[in-house]
């Protein structure tokens, strides 16, 4: 009996009334018409095959250059890396001819200098003018930059009684550690000079 009124309840239910007037409908909005491209119709087909990894061109190596050793020649002064290091001139050890573009003013010819050089200490002797040869008292070292420095102790003192000046040379190691040096004639400009080994 419990079921039956269960189920007959709903039927009895009072039920809510509707007004019998018809549905309001709202008016058409208008919208602004956009003119839309339409779009391609894609006909392409996806591969079928898988995609392969392609790495990318490597590229080519650059060729290397030839090494060139310049030659050292024999007679040049070559400023020992290692001597330097240690602070030693054993390299300067020996009789050298040194070139410096300097004209004589009588003859037109560069000076004739020489150095005898043994263990920071030497003599300087220049052949000058109308032969009048000049001898002074050097000595070298090395500085705290890593260049070798050449000076006199004064003028060198002529056969004819003439006093000549001495330059200050200032050498430092170049391409190969071969020397490349400058001299100084007081307060002018440092000019080039060279050194070449004559003799021990």
């Amino acid at each position: 009996a419990v079921v039956i009124a269960a189920v007959a309840t709903p039927v009895f239910w009072p039920s809510s009334s509707v007004d019998g007037a018809s549905p309001v409908r709202a008016a058409p909005v208008a919208t602004a018409k956009t003119d839309v491209t339409p779009l391609p119709e894609l006909t392409a087909h996806l591969p079928l095959h898988r995609a392969e990894v392609t790495p990318a061109p490597k590229a080519a190596p650059l060729p290397e250059a030839p090494v060139i050793i310049a030659a050292i020649p024999k007679d040049a002064l070559v400023m020992d890396s290692t001597q330097m290091k240690l602070g030693t001139t054993r390299f300067l050890n020996g009789s050298w001819r040194v070139s410096v573009d300097v004209k004589d003013p009588i003859t037109g010819k560069p000076p004739s200098l020489r150095y005898q050089i043994q263990n920071n200490k030497g003599i300087a002797r220049v052949v000058h003018g109308d032969n009048v040869v000049c001898r002074a008292e050097i000595f070298s070292g090395l500085h705290q930059t890593g260049e070798l420095m050449i000076k006199s102790r004064g003028n060198a003192r002529c056969t004819d009684g003439s006093r000549y000046p001495m330059p200050e040379i200032t050498c430092k190691a170049g391409v190969n550690d071969v020397a490349t040096c400058t001299a100084r004639y007081g307060d002018h400009a440092a000019i080039p000079l060279t050194f070449k080994k004559i003799g021990a």
